[in-house]
């Protein structure tokens, strides 16, 4: 009996090792401004409207408890932030993105951006931090970056890192397109433990 219980909960732990969803994204034709990041093994164009709606969401939580809850964030980043750090930095990052005259904005992995640096990188944490939820919802225009085609579908699989589960998005040839855990690591030490 102990044996078949054993076997059971591994063949349950493999299958949801294995667990996968498929995102299928349609297009989106009403793109103006549009924001590009890139990465070692793909092009995201995501939807100026989604970041400005984002930030907007974010103001509101964020004055509610008066700029103290750095968990309102899932990136790493923020974590050590004080109220008054997270307030100025959110602030300065308003008023960047609101400013008409800074479009086309575009990020690359490939450069190493400071937190507190000026100008359009301010923004770059707050994009990372909003990515998960696009590539989750499927409000992202995805292009492989070998092919330079838009993908028509991408995969979602589920990571384990010490009992909190990651996502894992991946291109149809297996390759990694954005993995939650690299951003979200304060959420490996357990609640509070990082801050």
């Amino acid at each position: 009996m102990r044996t078949l219980l054993l076997t059971v909960t591994m063949l349950v732990t493999a299958l949801a090792s294995h667990a996968q969803e498929i995102v299928k994204l349609y297009p989106d034709d009403t793109m103006k401004d549009s924001i590009v990041y890139k990465n070692g093994t793909s092009i995201l164009v995501i939807n100026r409207v989604d970041l400005v709606n984002y930030m907007k969401g974010l103001d509101t939580v964020l004055q509610k408890t008066c700029y103290s809850d750095n968990r309102a964030f899932h990136n790493v980043q923020f974590s050590h932030l004080t109220a008054q750090e997270i307030e100025s930095h959110f602030t300065s990052a308003l008023a960047f993105l609101g400013d008409s005259t800074h479009t086309n904005l575009e990020y690359s992995t490939d450069k190493f951006v400071q937190f507190w640096t000026e100008g359009e990188n301010i923004l770059l944490p707050y994009i990372e931090d909003m990515l998960s939820s696009l590539l989750t919802d499927g409000r992202i225009k995805v292009i492989d970056k070998s092919t330079q085609k838009s993908v028509p579908q991408y995969t979602i699989f589920w990571e384990d890192i010490a009992g909190q589960p990651f996502k894992i998005y991946k291109l149809p040839s297996g390759k990694i397109i954005f993995r939650e855990s690299n951003h979200y690591i304060e959420q490996f030490a357990g609640s509070g433990a990082a801050r």
